[in-house]
């Protein structure tokens, strides 16, 4: 069976953190300017529609930061229970992706990242995206040697790359998602999209919250940071 597949926003290369060199990580990759659909058929039916829809863009430069992101600014802990997340909200589909990502303390450090990569107003804009949102817990999963060199001014485009893996250029429910679709990278490279039930895992990312609906798109909270290794193909993290 063919695989369906639909691409990323405007993902750059990137390499598997636990193989790379530091080296490796300070040598950024520009950000291509837009992507577009170009599959005939996307998730969950035809998409002739989608053919030319384009994908989210950074449209305003944004100055690289002058220092270090510290590592201690962050939260690397869920501080509410997941099934707890977004349940004081009576209309999450009254916020934006970017603001309805800021109410939960468990994605504190993705959007705190989100805004020094410099496409929190991307997630701002009209549209229907799919945004998967790590948690606090999901970035302390990344070694600290690791994550320490992607705050680096330096890897700025990198961080940038690796948080707009993050979203789709089109609203996808969890129910969805299916073994036979992956989510399609640079240079032809992919993440494969894994379901065991009620379970979705993108690259060995598993939603853990799905379909919260905000004004622009659907928000699924993910256990992980999706990183694609140096075999794309493949996709695991590792």
């Amino acid at each position: 069976m063919k695989k369906i597949e639909f691409l990323a926003i405007a993902f750059a290369s990137t390499t598997l953190f636990s193989c790379a060199s530091s080296d490796e990580m300070n040598d950024t990759t520009a950000m291509d300017d837009a992507t577009t659909m170009s599959e005939t058929q996307v998730m969950g039916g035809e998409t002739d529609d989608m053919d030319n829809a384009e994908g989210v863009v950074v449209e305003t430069e944004v100055v690289v930061p002058v220092a270090t992101i510290p590592l201690a600014t962050l939260s690397l802990t869920n501080s509410e229970e997941l099934n707890d997340m977004f349940e004081s909200i009576d209309e999450t589909e009254q916020y934006n992706l970017m603001d309805l990502a800021k109410k939960s303390p468990n994605l504190s450090t993705f959007a705190y990242l989100a805004e020094a990569a410099g496409i929190n107003d991307d997630l701002m804009r009209d549209g229907d995206f799919t945004l998967f949102a790590p948690t606090n817990e999901a970035f302390s999963k990344l070694s600290k040697q690791d994550l320490e060199m992607l705050l680096l001014p330096e890897n700025r485009a990198k961080l940038t790359a690796i948080l707009q893996a993050h979203v789709l250029p089109s609203e996808v429910a969890s129910t969805q998602f299916n073994s036979t679709q992956r989510i399609t990278l640079s240079d032809n490279r992919y993440l494969p999209i894994t379901t065991t039930g009620n379970n979705v895992s993108i690259a060995g990312a598993t939603i853990v919250v799905p379909n919260v609906e905000a004004s622009n798109g659907m928000l699924h909270v993910v256990d992980r940071v999706i990183i694609p290794s140096q075999d794309a193909r493949e996709g695991d993290l590792r």
